[in-house]
């Protein structure tokens, strides 16, 4: 993936070999509520990459998404693409066998392009007031906004993607399907593939937290509670090992704006 170079680079005085990543600012209970920020976020930390991160809501990218990165005078966006760029950057391949490599791709696939629909149909159409409610770093104005039109553009999206031509309640039970799923592959190891973190560790644990660590009763949450209770075990793994200050994170980066 090549970088853009830019003349209107966020962070204009940079260090060379540094990565400055762009995120949203935090919850209360979550470091980002977006699960492609703190999965690079997570990542960047499981391969102790040199970084800082730069949480601001009017920081979109060329392509007007968070999260993206900066590094030596280029942007680069989409979380997956900025994560396999750094790989090779950097040399932090996973210490993984073929069939290793491949699953955790598969694994990391349907997490980003389809279990992250099943419960954002939950946040942002059917609990849209609790959800924006936790943000806040949005001012009363866009909190307003975001609450009155997000449930149709979020109707909109998901029916474009496909998930959203079914009922709420089998939206939901493909999200669960594949939480089962994920449950049955972790089983009683560390990790997602073994003992050692790896690039996957960090895509689950982005979906996860989103499902776990938010004050939001999902149908996701009281489904891993009762059937997939490794997956929150597993969660709170990762997050002690990757992030020791969750909790001080969370309480420094809220940029409460109401």
């Amino acid at each position: 993936m090549g970088g853009s170079s830019s003349s209107k680079l966020k962070v204009e005085n940079f260090d060379e070999g540094m990565v400055y990543a762009f995120n949203f600012p935090s919850l209360r209970t979550c470091v980002s509520a977006s699960p492609f920020g703190l999965k690079l976020e997570t990542w960047l930390r499981i391969k102790q990459i040199p970084h800082k991160t730069i949480r601001a809501l009017e920081n979109s990218s060329s392509k007007g998404q968070i999260p993206f990165i900066e590094y030596n005078g280029k942007e680069y966006n989409e979380s997956t693409l900025v994560i396999q760029f750094l790989t090779k950057e950097f040399d932090k391949a996973d210490e993984l066998n073929a069939e290793q490599q491949a699953l955790g791709r598969v694994i990391s696939v349907v997490l980003d392009n389809r279990t992250v629909f099943s419960y954002a149909y939950y946040r942002y159409v059917e609990r849209i007031r609790e959800t924006i409610a936790l943000m806040e770093f949005l001012p009363a104005w866009q909190a307003k906004m975001f609450t009155a039109f997000m449930p149709t553009l979020s109707k909109r999206r998901l029916t474009e993607h496909g998930i959203g031509r079914n009922s709420p309640e089998e939206i939901y039970q493909i999200g669960c399907d594949d939480l089962l799923a994920l449950s049955v592959l972790l089983g009683n190891k560390k990790y997602m593939l073994g003992d050692q973190l790896s690039t996957v560790d960090a895509s689950a644990f982005a979906h996860l937290a989103q499902i776990l660590y938010l004050p939001i009763d999902y149908p996701h949450k009281s489904f891993i509670m009762e059937r997939a209770r490794n997956l929150s075990d597993y969660a709170d793994r990762v997050k002690a090992a990757v992030w020791p200050d969750w909790d001080e994170v969370c309480r420094d980066n809220l940029q409460a704006q109401r």
